[in-house]
C-alpha cells in the first residue's frame, strides 16, 4: 500500500469516527434509526477502505480507456482453471491463516470498548453544558480509543510477522480477463478493473505448469498478486510483454520530445 493510500485511509477513518460520534451523541444508541445508520455506515466504510487499500484504486480509473482498445486475447474461464492449480490451495490456506491471526486483534478492541463505555458516557457529559455535545465528546473518546488500540495491535502484528520473515499478501484472481491494445481488462464478480500499458509498478511473471500470468507488486509491508489463469499462458504473457514494451518506448519518446 502506498503512503498516499495509507494517509487517505487514516483521514477517512478519522472523518468516520467524528461522524459516528456526532450521530451517537445526538440520537443516542437507541432506536431503529441509529442502528440503521450504523449498519449502512460500516458497509460503506468497508467498501471505501477496501477500494483505497487494494490494487484496484489506480486500476479503476483506466477501465474505460483499456476497454476501448482492440482485443488481442481473451480468457473467460479463469475460475474453472484455478482449481486445477494445486499450489493455489496452499497459498489460500496461508493467506487465510494470516487473516484469522489479524482478526484476533479485534479482541483487545472489544475489551477496551466494554471497559471504557460506561465510565466515559457517565463522566464526560458532566463537563459540558450541552448534554448532546457531552455525549458527542464521550463517544469521540470511546471510538478514538478503540481506533488507537486497533492501530497498536496492527503494529504488533506487523512486527511479529516481520520477525518471522512472513510478508502478508493479497491474491486477486479475476473470473475473466482480456488483453487489449491499451492494457489488461479484469472482470471481477461485480465490477471491472484494468491495468493500463505501460505497466511499471508490477513485475510480470509466468508459470506455464500452473497456467497463469501474474502481476506482482511488493509494497514493503505486503505483496499484491493479480493472477490471470489461462490455458494459454505463454501466448498471453508474450502479448503483454510486447505491448508493454511498445507502450514504454512510446512514453520514453514523448518524454524526450517534451
Amino acid at each position: 500500500m502506498s503512503y498516499q493510500s495509507t494517509k487517505q485511509q487514516m483521514l477517512l477513518s478519522q472523518a468516520s469516527i467524528i461522524l459516528l460520534s456526532v450521530v451517537a451523541g445526538f440520537f443516542g444508541r437507541g432506536g431503529w434509526q441509529y442502528w440503521l445508520f450504523v449498519i449502512v455506515y460500516f458497509i460503506v466504510l468497508a467498501v471505501l477502505m477496501q477500494r483505497l487499500a487494494g490494487p484496484g484504486r489506480e486500476m479503476r480509473a483506466s477501465v474505460q480507456e483499456v476497454e476501448g482498445g482492440k482485443v488481442l486475447f481473451q480468457e473467460k474461464e479463469c475460475f474453472k482453471i484455478m482449481p486445477e492449480d494445486a499450489e493455489y490451495q496452499k497459498e489460500s490456506a496461508a493467506q487465510m491463516r494470516l487473516v484469522q491471526a489479524n482478526l484476533i486483534l479485534f479482541i483487545p478492541v472489544l475489551f477496551y470498548f466494554m471497559l471504557a463505555y460506561e465510565p466515559l458516557l457517565t463522566t464526560v457529559p458532566k463537563y459540558f453544558e450541552s448534554k448532546h455535545l457531552g455525549y458527542v465528546a464521550a463517544y469521540l473518546l470511546l471510538f478514538e480509543g478503540s481506533f488507537a488500540v486497533s492501530q497498536v495491535g496492527q503494529k504488533y502484528f506487523q512486527m511479529r510477522v516481520g520477525k518471522a520473515g512472513i510478508k502478508p499478501f493479497q491474491l486477486v484472481v479475476p473470473r475473466a480477463f482480456a488483453i487489449t491494445s491499451k492494457g489488461v481488462l479484469l472482470q471481477g464478480i461485480v465490477s471491472k478493473t484494468a491495468l493500463k500499458f505501460p505497466i511499471e509498478d508490477y513485475e510480470i511473471r509466468i508459470s506455464v505448469p500452473r497456467r497463469f500470468v501474474e502481476f506482482v507488486k511488493d509494497t514493503g509491508k505486503s505483496i499484491i498478486k493479480i493472477r490471470l489463469y489461462t490455458r494459454e499462458p505463454e501466448k498471453a504473457y508474450n502479448i503483454i510483454i510486447r505491448k508493454n514494451r511498445i507502450a514504454k518506448e512510446k512514453v520514453s519518446k514523448q518524454e524526450k520530445e517534451s
